[in-house]
């Protein structure tokens, strides 16, 4: 067993008691030390038959994402800037989330996920993990509001909540698409409510 999956082990043991954040926090604090762990034969037997369990789950897998169960009582919404907002450049957005938890991309608790920004874009698939990239942005650290930059113009947004491994909910979490203007500005300045 590595130090890395030692630590998972120790911090996963305790997230009822620590909750899922402070574990995540633990987790990487203890990836951090040198551990040494020396298997005994009958821990190598449980590995063994842990790891022949995992390839005969993963072979009877047809290839579809099991998808985090979400609820249908979630309310995932911008709060700033508003629909048909005018902004500067650069500006903040942020989030908010009703009925459901937010923690950090990786950890496994029921009814958390964490936010991923659509700029510009729909959402293709429900059933794969969001991508990363310039009109994916993923808030994987549990963050709840961020500053964009934008270009001027119209611009669409919409935020969709993710599982620990970025695969939205079922049935998906997300705000209503919001479509703002972003004005050149003369000097740059924050917008923000």
């Amino acid at each position: 067993m590595t130090s890395n999956s030692c630590a998972l082990t120790t911090a996963r043991r305790l997230q009822p008691v620590l909750g899922a954040v402070s574990c995540a926090v633990l987790w990487g604090v203890l990836s951090l030390a040198p551990v040494t762990v020396t298997a005994t034969p009958a821990a190598a037997e449980d590995a063994s038959a842990q790891q022949k369990a995992g390839q005969k789950d993963s072979q009877n897998d047809s290839g579809a994402t099991q998808r985090t169960p979400g609820r249908k009582d979630a309310w995932l919404y911008i709060g700033w800037p508003n629909n048909g907002q005018v902004v500067g450049t650069r500006f903040k957005v942020w989030f908010g989330l009703r009925n459901f938890g937010v923690a950090p991309a990786g950890v496994r608790k029921d009814g958390t996920g964490h936010h991923h920004l659509l700029i510009d874009t729909d959402l293709k698939t429900f059933n794969e993990p969001i991508p990363s990239d310039k009109q994916h942005l993923h808030f994987g650290k549990g963050q709840t509001e961020t500053i964009l930059e934008l270009p001027p113009g119209r611009h669409t947004l919409q935020l969709v909540l993710a599982d620990a491994d970025h695969v939205p909910h079922d049935p998906p979490i997300m705000s209503k698409k919001i479509t703002i203007t972003v004005r050149a500005d003369r000097s740059p300045q924050l917008s923000a409510r």
